[in-house]
């Protein structure tokens, strides 16, 4: 089971019995150097676009929420 949900730059997964939270990346709006654009686009030698992020930009961030424990497969029943 696989379920997504997104809430501004929340995004919340539920996959194979924990919670994922995950914060998307936001710029900050006084940066110096982009502005708060987040980076800045070029053309490279071949014409074709591409995207640098800004040092503003935070790292994408994700916790996990164990929803119930894994059966342990190391652990030997006796039948």
């Amino acid at each position: 089971m696989y379920l997504t949900r997104t809430l501004g730059h929340w995004q919340i997964e539920l996959h194979q019995r924990a919670l994922y939270l995950t914060r998307h990346p936001v710029p900050k709006t006084g940066c110096d150097s982009c502005g708060g654009a987040g980076g800045h686009g070029y053309m490279t030698a071949w014409g074709d676009p591409d995207w640098e992020d800004c040092r503003c930009v935070t790292q994408l961030r994700t916790w996990t929420l164990r929803l119930w424990p894994r059966r342990n497969p190391a652990k030997e029943y006796p039948f």
